[in-house]
């Protein structure tokens, strides 16, 4: 299973770099800018989770692997900005919807086996995916997912349900490939419908 969550950390870092990446173009930044905002999107998420739970010092910090996988995609994408130029809002919204499934069961994964209780491990998976995006947001001046009237945590939350709902005993690769699609589809499916969960519409007082 370890090996499996390694594989799982360094697929949705990745993925989560590409998508800092695109906005760190989109905002025609230079290649150390954008290595900036890819690094700290693909490990933000994972950073704040070991935190929370003791695994101190965080992985990239004695092994920087992770930061290495970020340059690495930093300068892949910018190598191919011209092919991507105009659908990168497009490829943006698709790997962050990857990375935000992806860390979504990584993160459910680890808290279980740090013990935490199945409701905790859920909203760990949540923080895991959508921390890294939030980050990037805020960096690159964009409003952040979290407040936005789309489906986004509420999708990472489903994948880590779904995960979490399952039991031990199927095993770690059939519980992990269904939170991910769950996840992932959900997605994917507000995305392209435009779905999103019910608001309510204050109204607006005079003072």
């Amino acid at each position: 299973m370890e090996d499996v969550l390694a594989w799982f950390a360094l697929l949705g870092t990745a993925v989560f770099a590409v998508s800092g990446t695109l906005l760190g173009l989109r905002k025609s930044m230079d290649i150390v800018g954008v290595s900036f905002i890819a690094t700290v999107t693909g490990v933000g998420g994972g950073t704040i989770r070991d935190l929370l739970l003791g695994a101190t010092p965080v992985s990239w910090v004695l092994n920087p692997v992770d930061i290495a996988i970020c340059i690495a995609c930093a300068v892949a994408v910018s190598l191919f900005n011209k092919q991507l130029l105009g659908r990168r809002m497009l490829w943006l919204l698709y790997a962050d919807a990857i990375g935000l499934a992806l860390f979504a069961v990584l993160g459910a994964a680890k808290a279980e086996a740090a013990g935490a209780h199945p409701f905790v491990a859920i909203l760990f998976g949540a923080m895991s995916a959508s921390f890294g995006g939030i980050i990037r947001d805020i960096i690159c001046n964009e409003e952040p997912v979290l407040f936005r009237k789309e489906i986004y945590i509420t999708a990472a939350l489903a994948g880590g349900i779904v995960y979490i709902l399952i039991p031990e005993a199927a095993g770690f690769g059939p519980r992990a490939v269904s939170g991910l699609i769950a996840a992932l589809s959900l997605r994917l499916l507000a995305i392209r419908y435009g779905w999103s969960l019910p608001f309510p519409n204050y109204a607006k007082t005079s003072e």
